[in-house]
């Protein structure tokens, strides 16, 4: 019977120090696969909270723009009101220029140089 028993027992410790080794070798590559994910996951942390930077920063940026547009605009149109005003004066003042030099031509005085070219523009 020592003669199976002792074969057998081999066998057994053969076994348990295959599972053994197998089980080391599993939590190895398991410690191996968390850390890189770990390391990676920090890269990643990392990089998110690089965007995050770069996206306020873009959000500054834009909210900057957005301000000097609307000052722009502010100005452009303060400017076209003018421009209109300006216009509407000009216009008022060629139609009174108009009716003095029509009035003139009426009562066949000479007309003075002022009145030359009204009426032709």
């Amino acid at each position: 019977m020592t003669f199976v028993g002792r074969p057998l027992s081999i066998a057994v410790v053969a076994a348990i120090l295959v599972l053994a080794a197998g089980t080391v070798g599993a939590t190895v590559l398991y410690d191996a696969g968390v850390t890189e994910i770990e390391a990676q996951n920090e890269q990643l942390r990392a990089q998110n909270d690089q965007l995050r930077e770069n996206l306020a920063s873009a959000r500054d940026r834009i909210e900057t723009l957005e301000s000097r547009v609307d000052a722009l605009q502010g100005r452009l149109n303060a400017r076209n009101e003018t421009l209109t005003e300006v216009r509407s004066e000009r216009d008022e003042a060629r139609e009174e220029l108009q009716s003095v030099c029509d009035q003139v031509r009426g009562e066949n005085v000479s007309l003075p140089e002022e009145c030359e070219n009204v009426g032709s523009e």
